[in-house]
């Protein structure tokens, strides 16, 4: 019964491999790079990725280097590239006569996109550390015996203190989340 199930399985294997060499299928992408059948549908439809081959039942096969585009492409995507940047990105070696005149085309979108993932990793590090530092303050918070609907946390000694991180005052003490009727005393912890 065990080289029966071989038999099934190498035959299988073979049954899913084509003259390409394309032996991925649309779900095996979407596990392998984190997404979802119809992400990789979605950028199929907007002409980001396309099959190394289409099986006749319709079954869409894919190679290593299909996979690869598809990490680019979602790599790109979560740098907040829009679908017409990347098609624009991925499409740069079309109409380039010459390296040189790719070597050019593709230095300036480089240079482009170098200077907007810097500018995107300093804000998420300056989001890191305001992160950690909310939490840092916070810890005051967590012994506050006030109730919330008694209690304005803006007026707060926490929140009103001139360090406290921009996402806690937002937050924590926002005018327009004090419910009515909230005293303006100060919390327990205080």
């Amino acid at each position: 019964m065990g080289s029966y199930r071989l038999e099934v399985h190498e035959s299988t294997r073979e049954a899913s491999t084509d003259e390409h060499g394309a032996t991925l299928s649309t779900g095996d992408l979407a596990r392998r790079t984190g997404t979802t059948l119809r992400t990789v549908r979605f950028y199929e439809e907007a002409g980001l990725l396309e099959p190394t081959h289409v099986a006749k039942g319709g079954r869409r096969l894919y190679t290593e280097a299909d996979l690869e585009r598809l990490t680019l492409i979602t790599d790109l995507r979560e740098l907040a590239l829009s679908l017409e940047e990347i098609k624009e990105l991925l499409r740069i070696r079309e109409g380039c006569a010459s390296a040189p005149e790719l070597a050019e085309k593709f230095g300036v979108a480089l240079h482009r996109q170098l200077a907007r993932t810097q500018q995107r990793l300093s804000a998420l590090l300056r989001l890191q550390g305001e992160f950690s530092a909310a939490l840092a303050a916070l810890k005051p918070c967590r012994s506050c015996n006030a109730p919330l609907a008694q209690h304005a946390c803006g007026t707060c000694g926490v929140v009103a203190q001139s360090g406290t991180p921009r996402i806690m005052k937002v937050v924590v003490g926002a005018a327009d989340s004090i419910p009515r009727g909230a005293t303006s005393g100060r919390c327990a912890h205080e």
